[in-house]
């Protein structure tokens, strides 16, 4: 009987693998270092946002990088064994659902932005401008804004640029997981404090008569 090669047959290890190494909360373990829960502090956000306000910009740098790698790295493995860009792509949306909701902590985590980069640059770092150039223009229209703006018409940018579907259809999975963060807020939000797709575009509450501009901060990333 002639030897067949599957790697197809190791994608459910490497998805399940993805999503663990997705759930390690990077942001948490180095606030650790430093003596501080960031469950308990600032936006109660594990994310390299909140570190960096509670702890300093180098160590939201260096959870920012670690949170990216986590996405990037089971992308790379899947396509050096061969797996086309679906099932690669699906092994870093594990990583990114396990980093926005981790086993270890029990519920929401981080917004899953450094590790979707990640798998951004395994899958299609060209696709990189795009967020890239919405988060820059963020610093003029609102961070939360230029994120919805990036992440959220990236599937339609993929299927204008002619990516396979594959392709498209795993950049949508990825936009829903975001997007859906992204509705729940930080754990210090309130409840009642703005309609769902308010916090889906702008990434904030916002008290009810508020106009958009006297909105509160952007929830942190």
């Amino acid at each position: 009987m002639p030897y067949i090669s599957t790697p197809i047959l190791y994608w459910p290890l490497l998805v399940l693998g993805a999503y663990l190494l997705g759930s390690v909360p990077f942001a948490q373990v180095l606030a650790r270092i430093k003596g501080v829960d960031l469950q308990e502090v600032g936006t109660r956000n594990v994310g390299a946002g909140n570190l960096t306000r509670e702890v300093g910009k180098g160590w939201g740098v260096l959870a920012a990088v670690l949170d990216g790698l986590k996405g990037l790295i089971p992308v790379w493995i899947a396509r050096k064994a061969g797996l086309g860009l679906g099932a690669a792509g699906i092994a870093g949306l594990a990583a990114v659902l396990g980093h926005n909701w981790s086993i270890w902590l029990r519920g929401r985590s981080g917004r899953g932005m450094a590790s979707s980069v990640g798998v951004l640059l395994g899958l299609d770092p060209v696709l990189l401008v795009w967020t890239a150039g919405w988060s820059l223009a963020g610093w003029k229209i609102g961070s939360g804004l230029g994120g919805f703006l990036g992440w959220g018409l990236l599937p339609i940018v993929a299927v204008a640029l002619g990516r396979p579907p594959t392709e498209s259809l795993v950049l949508l999975l990825l936009t829903v997981v975001l997007m859906a963060r992204r509705a729940q807020g930080n754990p210090d939000s309130t409840p009642g404090r703005g309609p769902t797709l308010w916090r889906v575009i702008h990434d904030s509450d916002r008290v009810d008569g508020e106009f958009p501009d006297t909105a509160e901060e952007p929830l942190t990333p």
